[in-house]
């Protein structure tokens, strides 16, 4: 009987070599990194507002105090999401390259494939940040849906543009910044305009005064190296990125996150964290300190390698209140 423990093969360090690359949402910070041991997270919901402390004379018994606050326990499970792909000998066959024999050629096919493992899981995870900052929930076959909404008790505040766009986007950063819980400074907003909603805000007088005096196209103006290849401006505190995004299912459909008509304004700071979970496999118990997984197996008949690779990744978007709805109503 084969020894399948030695058929086994872990690529986690493989597949932690290729560098992560981020989308536009996942380059913003707007979530921190934890790392995990568990199959589910508990967290608590509280208000985390700034309180001011008073002041007193030096030298005396007078000091500030913290008060108990009540807060509700939430457990949410973290969705998992495998990657499994078959290199057989067919596969093979024409990959052949000068100096390439045997095991050299099937090492470097496995090491190809962890690489294209690895973009896929990075489109996956800016999936699920771009559901949670623009939606506020991401729907799984398996976990349920993840509603922010549900969880922490808010309701997202929406902002309807008429023909004043200065004034109802200065009504948006002020509702956004009233909502935002954390206490922490906002180093801007950042607009994620559907195409629609894109075209209004530019075309409006608003905009024809603001840059009428400078000769400049409000166009030439860059997010930074993160929004490289889309299209953006600058008004006031507030980036407005043309935002058409759309991820396809394992069917072939096209999913949205944001419709063309309405854009959702979000605080530069951190609105929540990103949870990595532990590996799935049994020599992974007990292991954890990864953003993703990968094994290859080796069959025994010697006929195929299959390689495999997961993430356990859940998004949490503590600040949802915060996230404004931008409407078009021009």
């Amino acid at each position: 009987m084969a020894n399948f423990s030695l058929d086994v093969i872990d690529q986690t360090t493989a597949i932690e070599r290729v560098p992560m690359k981020p989308g536009l949402i996942g380059s913003l910070g707007l979530f921190e990194v934890e790392v995990v041991a568990t199959d589910a997270i508990t967290f608590d919901v509280r208000d985390n507002t700034l309180g001011l402390l008073d002041d007193h004379l030096r030298n005396v018994a007078q000091r500030n105090g913290d008060v108990d606050q009540e807060f509700k326990v939430h457990t949410l499970a973290i969705p998992h999401y495998p990657i499994a792909k078959t290199i057989g000998r067919e596969k093979l066959a024409g990959l052949r390259a000068f100096g390439q024999e045997g095991e050299l050629m099937i090492a470097s096919a496995v090491a190809g494939e962890l690489t294209r493992q690895a973009e896929r899981h990075d489109l996956q995870e800016e999936y699920l940040k771009a559901a949670m900052v623009l939606q506020g929930k991401v729907v799984t076959t398996n976990f349920g849906t993840i509603d922010m909404a549900t969880e922490f008790g808010v309701s997202r505040p929406t902002v309807t543009l008429t023909a004043d766009v200065a004034a109802d986007l200065r009504k948006a950063t002020n509702t956004s910044k009233t909502n935002l819980k954390t206490g922490g400074r906002v180093a801007g907003y950042v607009l994620f305009a559907g195409v629609e909603l894109f075209e209004a805000i530019l075309t409006s007088q608003a905009m024809k005064d603001a840059y009428s005096h400078t000769g400049v196209s409000p166009l030439v103006n860059e997010l930074g190296v993160i929004a490289a290849g889309y299209t953006m401006f600058r008004f006031g505190n507030i980036d407005v990125v043309l935002y058409d995004d759309s991820f396809t299912d394992k069917k072939g459909a096209s999913v949205s996150v944001l419709a063309s008509d309405e854009g959702v304004l979000v605080p530069r700071t951190v609105l929540g964290r990103t949870f990595y979970g532990p590996s799935s496999t049994l020599s992974g118990l007990g292991k954890f300190g990864s953003k993703r997984f990968a094994q290859s197996y080796r069959d025994p008949k010697d006929r195929f390698v299959e390689v495999e690779s997961e993430q356990s990744t859940l998004v949490v978007n503590e600040q949802f209140g915060a996230t404004v709805l931008i409407k078009k109503g021009l």
